[in-house]
C-alpha cells in the first residue's frame, strides 16, 4: 500500500525560505515597455537618417505627383505619424571633380585578337573634340562658300542643266572645300544632320582595335562611325606604314558632279561627302564634315610584297555603329549592337555587305538578321556559279544614297541605290517572296564578261543573272521575275529582229527557249568554257581595238540612255497612278526623243566595230552552247539575225538541230510549223568526220 507524501507545512512566521524558493529579482530588460520605447527610437533614427541622405544627395525624395524643381535645399516637414521610410538606393554624394590632369595618348594594346574582332575602350571626349578654334573668328571663304551650298533630301539644290557657268562654279566650290579640310580645324557641315545623319547622343567615343586581313582587298568595315567634324586618329605599327593602306570615312562615294550626274536638275545631298587618307605614317588623323562609317581599304597585297595574314590598326575617337556579321555576331552582341548610336548600319557576310540607315535594322531580330545575310550569301553564290567564277577575294557591297551619279541604281563597287530601296535590301521576307530585280540586275553587271556581251547587249546579258536569281532565290518561274512574257517577245523578235527598237527585254528573250529546254547548267558550262578559250579572248581584244576611245564613249552613252528609259517608264507609271497628265505627256515626249538618239548610237557602234569581232564572238558562243546542250542551236539563233556560218554548220553537223515547238511563229494564213526538236539519224551522222577535224582545229586555237 502506497504511503502518501507528507503534507508541506506552511512556514512559521519569521522563518526564512530556502534559496531555491526565493523569487527572482525584476529587471528593466524584461519590461515590455522598454522594448516598445526602443523600437520607437529606432524608427525615428531611421527616418532622420533617410532625410539626411536625401539632403546630401541634393535631390527631393520621391513623391506621388510631379513637383516643380526648387533650387533651395529640401525642407524637412515634421509629422506626427511615423511610417517606415521607403528603401532608397542612392549613389555616393556628388563631389566636384578636381582639376583635370593632362591625358596621355592611349597606348596600343599588344595582345593578339581573333580575326575581324573589335576591342573597345571608352575614351574621354576631351581626346577627340572638333577643333573649331575661335568660334567668333571668320571662316575661310572656301569653307563659308561650301557651307552656304545646301543640298539635302528634303531640300534639294536646283542645278539647271542649261546653266553651265553655275555648274562650273559649284564644282570649283566643292573642290576647294575638300582641299581645305583640316583635321585640327574641321567644322560640321550644316546639312550633315539631314544626310548622312547625326549621331545619337550621349555616345561614348571609343578606342577600337581592328585586325584587317591582308588577302582580302577593297573596303573593310570597322564597326565604327565618325561624327561630323570630329577628328579620328589612326595608329598603325611603323612596319606597316608602307603597305598602301587607306583610311576612308563615308560609304557614299559617288561624285554627283561627274559628267553623267552633272546633267541632273537637282542635288539631294552635297556633291562629295567622303574622304580618304593614306596610312603611310605611324599616326594619321582624318576628319569629315559630314561624318560617315569608317573603313580600311586594303589593296590586296602590300606594295613591297610582304607576307602576313593581317594588319592591326587602332582607331581613336569614333562611336560604335550597328553591325551584324553572319557567323560571328552572337545574339547578345546583336541585341546591343543594333541600338548603337551611329546613324548607319552594316549587315555583313563573306559575299555581301549592305549599308543602310540604322533605323531600318533597329527592330530586326537576330533570327531575321541571320536569315537575311544567308539569303544574300545564296544570291551572290548563285551569280558566281552562273558566271563560272572559281573564287572570290572580296565581298560585293550595296549602299543606299540620297543621290547617285547615274540611273535609279547602278553597278560597281559599291552597287548604289536610292534611299527608297534601302528597306528592301534588308527585308528578307520580301526578298524570298518577290526577289528584287534591281539588285539582281546590278549584281549581273558586276558579273558580266565582254567575252559574251556584244554591242548593244550591256543591259541584256546582265539580266540573265536577274532571271536566274529570281528563280533561285524567290522561286519564280523562268521569265516571270520582271513580269514580261518572254515567249511572246521571242516570237516578236523572230518575226522582226529590229522590232521595238530591239529593247533590252526583247534581246533577253532570245535566251529564253534554250534555257527552258536545256537548263541553266548548259549556259553556265558555256560561260565556263568561254572563259578559257583563247580564240574568243582574241576576238574580244579585236572589239576593244576597233572601238577605241570613241567607241567606249558611245557605249557609255548607250548605258546612260538605257538608265534614263527605265526612269521615264517608272515616271509614266507613277503619273498614270497619280493622274498627272502633264507629267505623263512630258515623259512620253522625252521617251520618243530617246528612241531617236538610241538609233543614232547603235548606227555609230555598228560603224565603229563593223560587227566583225561581235559576229565572231556570237559564232563561238552559239557553237559552245550547242556543244554543252548537245543540240545544234545555230538555226534557232539565226531567227534573230545571229550568224549561222558554213563553218558553224559543218562543226555542228553531228548535233541534232533544235527548234522550239511552233517556232518561229507562223504568219497569218500559213500552216503551223512543226517542232524540229531533232533531225534524222542520217543527218546527224553526215559529215561527222569533217566536224571532228574542225573540233580538233578549234581546240588547238
Amino acid at each position: 500500500m502506497a504511503v502518501p507524501p507528507p503534507k508541506r507545512q506552511p512556514p512559521r512566521p519569521g522563518a526564512r525560505r530556502p534559496a531555491s524558493e526565493q523569487p527572482e529579482k525584476s529587471s528593466f530588460l524584461s519590461n515590455p515597455l522598454f522594448w516598445v520605447f526602443f523600437a520607437f527610437l529606432g524608427l525615428i533614427a531611421a527616418y532622420l537618417l533617410q532625410q539626411r541622405l536625401a539632403e546630401m544627395n541634393q535631390r527631393p525624395a520621391p513623391v506621388a505627383e510631379k513637383t516643380p524643381v526648387v533650387e533651395k535645399p529640401p525642407v524637412v516637414i515634421e509629422t506626427t505619424k511615423v511610417e517606415p521610410p521607403p528603401v532608397v538606393v542612392t549613389p555616393p554624394p556628388v563631389i566636384a571633380p578636381p582639376k583635370p590632369e593632362p591625358i596621355k595618348p592611349p597606348v596600343i594594346v599588344t595582345e593578339e585578337l581573333p580575326k575581324f574582332n573589335r576591342f573597345y575602350k571608352t575614351v574621354s571626349t576631351r581626346l577627340v573634340p572638333a577643333h573649331l578654334g575661335d568660334p567668333k573668328a571668320p571662316m575661310k571663304k572656301e569653307i563659308q562658300a561650301a557651307h552656304d551650298l545646301r543640298a539635302s533630301p528634303n531640300a534639294p539644290l536646283p542645278v539647271a542643266s542649261g546653266d553651265g557657268a553655275k555648274r562650273a562654279t559649284l564644282r570649283k566650290t566643292v573642290e576647294e572645300y575638300w582641299a581645305k579640310i583640316d583635321p585640327d580645324r574641321c567644322l560640321p557641315h550644316p546639312d550633315a544632320e539631314a544626310f548622312p545623319g547625326k549621331v545619337l547622343e550621349p555616345a561614348d567615343r571609343v578606342i577600337t582595335t581592328v585586325n584587317i586581313p591582308v588577302n582580302r582587298s577593297r573596303w573593310h568595315s570597322t564597326g565604327t562611325y565618325a561624327a561630323p567634324g570630329e577628328r579620328i586618329t589612326f595608329r598603325i605599327p611603323a612596319s606597316d606604314a608602307d603597305m598602301g593602306l587607306v583610311a576612308r570615312i563615308g560609304c557614299h562615294n559617288d561624285d554627283i558632279t561627274s559628267d553623267f550626274a552633272i546633267k541632273r536638275e537637282n542635288w539631294h545631298r552635297f556633291p562629295v561627302i567622303t574622304n580618304t587618307v593614306a596610312l603611310n605614317k605611324r599616326v594619321i588623323e582624318l576628319a569629315n564634315p559630314f561624318g560617315g562609317p569608317i573603313y580600311i581599304e586594303m589593296p590586296g597585297n602590300d606594295k613591297n610584297g610582304k607576307s602576313r595574314d593581317q594588319v592591326r590598326i587602332e582607331i581613336v575617337g569614333a562611336v560604335e555603329a550597328p553591325n551584324f556579321t553572319l557567323g560571328k555576331t552572337t545574339r547578345t552582341e546583336w541585341e546591343n549592337s543594333r541600338l548603337a548610336p551611329a546613324p548607319w548600319a552594316e549587315m555583313i557576310c563573306d559575299k555581301m555587305v549592305v549599308s543602310v540607315p540604322a533605323k531600318h535594322i533597329r527592330e530586326l531580330s537576330y533570327a531575321e538578321a541571320t536569315e537575311l545575310m544567308k539569303t544574300w550569301t545564296e544570291t551572290v553564290e548563285a551569280c558566281d556559279w552562273l558566271a563560272a567564277w572559281k573564287d572570290r577575294r572580296s565581298a560585293e557591297r550595296i549602299v543606299s544614297d540620297a543621290e547617285i551619279s547615274i540611273g535609279w541604281m547602278h553597278s560597281g563597287y559599291p552597287i548604289k541605290c536610292y534611299l527608297d530601296s534601302a528597306k528592301d535590301s534588308v527585308n528578307v521576307t520580301k526578298l524570298r517572296k518577290d526577289g528584287n530585280w534591281g539588285f539582281f540586275h546590278e549584281l549581273g553587271h558586276n558579273h558580266q564578261s565582254s567575252l559574251w556581251t556584244y554591242a548593244g547587249y550591256t543591259e541584256v546579258t546582265c539580266n540573265l543573272f536577274a532571271l536566274y536569281c529570281m528563280e533561285k532565290i524567290a522561286g519564280k518561274k523562268l521569265g516571270d521575275g520582271h513580269g514580261e512574257d518572254m515567249a511572246a517577245m521571242a516570237a516578236e523578235m523572230a518575226l522582226d529582229p529590229k522590232a521595238h527598237g530591239a529593247s533590252a527585254f526583247h534581246l533577253l528573250a532570245q535566251y529564253y527557249h534554250p534555257v527552258k529546254q536545256f537548263g541553266w547548267i548548259s549556259l553556265q558550262q558555256t560561260f565556263a568554257e568561254l572563259s578559257d578559250r583563247k580564240d574568243i579572248k582574241k576576238a574580244d581584244g579585236m572589239v576593244k581595238k576597233n572601238l577605241g576611245i570613241a567607241g567606249r564613249e558611245v557605249e557609255k552613252q548607250q548605258e546612260a540612255i538605257d538608265k534614263e528609259k527605265r526612269q521615264l517608264e517608272l515616271k509614266i507609271k507613277t503619273a498614270v497612278r497619280e493622274k498627272k497628265d502633264a507629267d505623263k505627256t512630258a515623259a512620253e515626249t522625252r521617251l520618243a526623243e530617246i528612241f531617236k538618239e538610241e538609233k543614232k548610237i547603235k548606227e555609230a557602234l555598228g560603224a565603229l566595230s563593223k560587227h566583225d569581232s561581235d559576229e565572231r564572238k556570237k559564232d563561238i558562243f552559239v557553237r559552245t552552247w550547242s556543244q554543252e546542250a548537245g543540240a545544234n542551236l545555230g538555226p534557232y539563233f539565226a531567227n534573230f539575225g545571229w550568224p549561222y556560218t558554213d563553218s558553224m554548220k559543218t562543226m555542228l553537223t553531228p548535233l541534232k538541230p533544235w527548234m522550239p515547238a511552233n517556232f518561229p511563229p507562223t504568219k497569218p494564213g500559213a500552216k503551223p510549223a512543226k517542232s524540229t526538236l531533232f533531225g534524222s539519224k542520217n543527218e546527224a551522222m553526215a559529215g561527222k568526220d569533217e566536224a571532228q577535224g574542225d573540233n580538233q582545229t578549234t581546240n588547238a586555237q
